[in-house]
C-alpha cells in the first residue's frame, strides 16, 4: 500500500511541478524558431472568423476593435458566423455591421463547432483568425499571428489570453501563470497541445470541419494540425484582453465544460490515446490526462497513505491532521482548490453519460480557462 500511496503522490508532483520544470529545461535546449521581427502590418491576406450567438450591440463593438488592428483593411475580411440558436436575425446583424463584414448563418443543429464551420466555409482567405465575442486584441495581434504562420513548419499559432480580473483568486492567476510557461515550453519544444480560443490562426487548407457538438475546438484543432505534420506554435505578444469578472461557480462551470471536451476528444478520437498515432501524446498525458486524473491520485495517495499509518498505531494522528487540512482547505483560496478538483469528477461523469451538451451558460459568459 505505501507503494501505491508513492506512485499515485509522485504522479501528482511529476504533473503540477516536474513536467513544467522538465519542459523549460529541454526548451532551453531547443533553438527558437526563425522569424525576423514582428511586423507593424502583415502583407498577408487574413480573413478573422467570429462565431457568436450575442446580440449585434456587441458584435458590432468587437468588430469596430477587429477592423482597428494594425493589418491593412484591404487585407483584413471579418466573417460574423451567427450560431442558429442566436435569437436575433442575420438582417439585424448586417444592419449595424459594415457594409463589407460578411455575416453568414451557422450550420444545423447550432453550437459553436457548427457554427465555425460556416465561418470558415465562407473566408477567403489562407490564413485565418478565430476570435470570441468578449475579448479585445491587442492592434498588432492579427499581422503578429499571420506573421508566424509566414514559417512553413507551423500550421497553426496561438495566441496569449490575458485577463484584467484584479478580483480572481490567486490560485487562479497561479494556473495562467503555470500554463503560460508550459506553453512556452511546449511551442519551443514541437507544438502547444492546446491553443486559447478567444485567439488563434490556422492555415485554411489545414482545417477539418469540426463534428456537431463537438465542445472543445481549441483542444479538436491543434491535435489534428499536429497529426498532419505541421506545428503549433505560441505568439505570445499577439493578446486577446478580458475585462470581466467571474466567480467560482462560473469558473466551476467552465472547468467542467473544457474537460468534458476534453473527455470527449478522447472517445471521438482515440487516437490521440496511442503514442504512436500522436505526436504530442508525452505532452497530451502530463498536460492533460493526468491533471484530470488529479483528484483521483489524491485520493489513492491519501487513502493508501493513511491506511498504513493506520496499521503501524497513528489512526488518532492521521484523523487529526485530515480534519485540520479539510479546515485549511475549505477556508479561502482552499475552497477554489476543492473547486477546481471537484470539475473533473463531474466531468468524468459527464462523459461516461455522453452528456456533450454542456453550453448551458448565458451568451457572453465564456472565457478560456487552464484545461
Amino acid at each position: 500500500m505505501m507503494l501505491v500511496a508513492v506512485v499515485a503522490l509522485a504522479l501528482v508532483v511529476m504533473t503540477w511541478v516536474g513536467y513544467p520544470l522538465v519542459a523549460a529545461l529541454v526548451a532551453s535546449g531547443r533553438p527558437p524558431l526563425s522569424f525576423g521581427a514582428p511586423p507593424h502590418a502583415s502583407d498577408r491576406a487574413v480573413t478573422v472568423v467570429l462565431a457568436t450567438r450575442e446580440s449585434p450591440r456587441v458584435v458590432v463593438d468587437r468588430v469596430h476593435d477587429l477592423l482597428a488592428s494594425t493589418q491593412p483593411r484591404h487585407l483584413l475580411d471579418v466573417v460574423v458566423a451567427v450560431d442558429v440558436a442566436s435569437p436575433y436575425a442575420l438582417a439585424d446583424y448586417g444592419a449595424v455591421l459594415p457594409t463589407d463584414v460578411r455575416v453568414v448563418a451557422g450550420d444545423a443543429p447550432g453550437g459553436k463547432a457548427t457554427t465555425l464551420n460556416a465561418g470558415v466555409r465562407a473566408a477567403s482567405t489562407e490564413i485565418l483568425v478565430f476570435a470570441d465575442s468578449a475579448q479585445r486584441f491587442a492592434p498588432a495581434a492579427i499581422p503578429e499571428l499571420a506573421h508566424f504562420l509566414s514559417n512553413c513548419d507551423l500550421g497553426a499559432v496561438s495566441g496569449a489570453y490575458q485577463t484584467q480580473d484584479a478580483t480572481g483568486s490567486p490560485l487562479l492567476r497561479g494556473f495562467w501563470w503555470l500554463e503560460t510557461r508550459i506553453r512556452r515550453a511546449e511551442a519551443r519544444i514541437h507544438s502547444l497541445v492546446a491553443v486559447t480560443g478567444a485567439i488563434y490562426a490556422i492555415r485554411k487548407s489545414l482545417w477539418r470541419p469540426l463534428p456537431p457538438d463537438l465542445i472543445c475546438d481549441d483542444l479538436y484543432v491543434p491535435l489534428h494540425v499536429a497529426a498532419g505534420g505541421y506545428r503549433v506554435g505560441f505568439c505570445e505578444t499577439a493578446i486577446a484582453s478580458d475585462v470581466r469578472t467571474f466567480d467560482r461557480r462560473q469558473e466551476f462551470s467552465r472547468k467542467v465544460r473544457t474537460l468534458t471536451g476534453m473527455l470527449q476528444v478522447c472517445g471521438w478520437c482515440p487516437w490521440v490515446l496511442s503514442p504512436l498515432a500522436n505526436p504530442l501524446w508525452l505532452q497530451f498525458v502530463f498536460h492533460k490526462l493526468l491533471r484530470l486524473a488529479t483528484p483521483y491520485l489524491l485520493l489513492v495517495g491519501l487513502s493508501a497513505g493513511g491506511w498504513v499509518l493506520a496499521q503501524r498505531g497513528l489512526g488518532a494522528e492521521v484523523a487529526i491532521a485530515l480534519s485540520l487540512l479539510g479546515i485549511a482547505v475549505f477556508a479561502g483560496p482552499g475552497a477554489w482548490a476543492i473547486s477546481l478538483q471537484a470539475a473533473p469528477i463531474v466531468a468524468t461523469f459527464n462523459a461516461i453519460r455522453g452528456r456533450w451538451s454542456v453550453w448551458s451558460m448565458p451568451a457572453g459568459q465564456e472565457r478560456p480557462i487552464p484545461h
